[in-house]
């Protein structure tokens, strides 16, 4: 039997420190400074039911004083690392659990707001998409969020898409479980027929809203409706089916590493399976040494020589010309500007704006006419920025110079400030990229912008 320890010995002045601890914490839990786990849950419950509630007055007051009242208690909830280490283990679980109720009505109210902004088209009155919108007027909403919102939003525009949106609305969904039901749906509506459309939609909110079901599993459902549906085709129906289905996607691993997912119908399938099992993905021994990398590292490879012999050669750098246009345009000497529409060689009638435009997207020669039809001069041919110009617009740029725009320079057109049929000269300092949406714009309202310091700054 081991012999027992005895306790290490505690002089007056500790016992007396012991006591005074001890008297100060008791004097915590019972002067009311401090709330009970009972308390605790009322305040919670305080916050939801303000999100949740209805209040008389304004629609716009009621949001309001919902939130204020959702922040005050947030506020009281609110502990100190003292406090907290005071909470029992219950109490913990159940604020986690009330945290996670709190975060999908939240998320409502986001999205919410959010949908109603699109209804107005209050985007696209300044040439955004909702996802771009949201994240210059909320730049506390994570990107991916804006991303997810936008793609509900999205399938609410459809018959089938309003109840997922609904149920978000009055978080009963959240946001990523039903974003990955609108992706999924928006994928497989164009191979459906109406009534299919609602069956499939209503499985999957269904799924989506059952909170004993995992992320996973949700995964697992709305895969099992793609493959449904490929099954349940005909040959020629399967096949138009899977070509609506093909999609490249990706998702950002971490910092050097991404993921690229490709869904290929069976034809495209088989070039990629030829590929992958051709000599390009084969084993490259050297004299000296094997080939150390594992197959999908060389399918990998192979997939990449031919992307790069492509790219070596893409049949013109994004400078190049597109179209090639004549185009005569009245002229009044006295103002200085156009008189009326011009005209182009094959007889289409455009205005002075549109033609603007084309000076930016084809090669354009102006014609300059005199009242009497005579030409008063021939212009120059419209030129585009160099290879060399469009990679230094790229480097200052990075995307869409319009505010709040994040179109990827591939996607680009080096847009004259000056414009081209103004007069104005092919130099990166008087050259912005601007998207197709932004460019058409740009035009139709006359916007002029300035570069200043290697940024673009339009004036809108």
């Amino acid at each position: 039997m081991e012999p027992e320890i005895a306790p290490p010995f505690a002089s007056e002045a500790d016992r007396a420190l012991l006591a005074a601890i001890e008297a100060e914490q008791l004097a915590m839990l019972n002067d009311g400074s401090y709330p009970s786990d009972d308390e605790r849950d009322e305040l919670w419950a305080e916050v939801r039911l303000s999100l949740t509630e209805e209040t008389p007055g304004l629609p716009g007051e009621e949001v309001s004083a919902g939130l204020e009242a959702a922040s005050r208690g947030l506020g009281q909830a609110q502990t100190t690392t003292r406090e907290r280490a005071q909470i029992f283990d219950q109490g913990i679980r159940a604020a986690l659990e009330t945290m996670g109720r709190l975060r999908s009505d939240l998320d409502g109210v986001v999205f919410a707001m959010a949908w109603e902004a699109s209804e107005r088209g209050l985007h696209t009155e300044v040439g955004l998409s909702l996802s771009d919108w949201l994240r210059v007027r909320c730049p506390w909403l994570p990107p991916g969020d804006a991303v997810k919102v936008g793609q509900i939003v999205n399938a609410a525009g459809t018959h089938w898409g309003r109840p997922l949106a609904e149920e978000v609305a009055a978080g009963r969904i959240p946001l990523h479980r039903a974003s990955q039901v609108a992706r999924t749906m928006l994928r497989l509506a164009p191979s459906l027929d109406p009534d299919q459309q609602e069956a499939y939609a209503s499985i999957s909110i269904t799924a989506a809203g059952n909170g004993s079901l995992s992320d996973r599993d949700l995964g697992i459902v709305c895969a099992k409706l793609v493959q449904d549906l490929l099954d349940a085709k005909d040959p020629g129906a399967r096949e138009r089916a899977a070509h609506q289905l093909r999609s490249v996607t990706s998702r950002r691993l971490g910092d050097g590493l991404t993921r690229f997912s490709i869904d290929a119908p069976d034809e495209h399938a088989a070039t990629l399976e030829g590929l992958f099992s051709s000599s390009l993905a084969a084993p490259e021994p050297t004299p000296d040494e094997a080939d150390e990398r594992s197959a999908p590292m060389r399918k990998f490879d192979a997939l990449m020589k031919v992307v790069d012999r492509g790219l070596s050669n893409p049949g013109g750098a994004p400078s190049t010309g597109r179209s090639t246009v004549i185009l005569t345009i009245p002229f009044d000497p006295d103002k200085g500007q156009p008189s009326g529409p011009g005209i182009t060689a094959a007889g289409m009638i455009v205005s002075a704006m549109t033609a603007g435009l084309i000076a930016c997207k084809g090669e354009i020669t102006p014609v300059w006419l005199s009242e009497d039809g005579q030409p008063l001069k021939l212009g120059r041919d419209a030129r585009y920025a160099t290879p060399g110009q469009w990679k230094a617009l790229v480097a200052r740029d990075q995307h869409c110079s319009f505010p709040g725009c994040t179109v990827p320079p591939q996607w680009c057109d080096s847009h004259h400030i000056t414009w081209w049929c103004r007069g104005g000269e092919t130099d990166v300092d008087d050259m912005a990229l601007l998207c197709g949406q932004h460019h058409t714009l740009v035009h139709l309202n006359d916007l002029t912008a300035t570069v200043s310091g290697g940024s673009v700054i339009w004036h809108v």
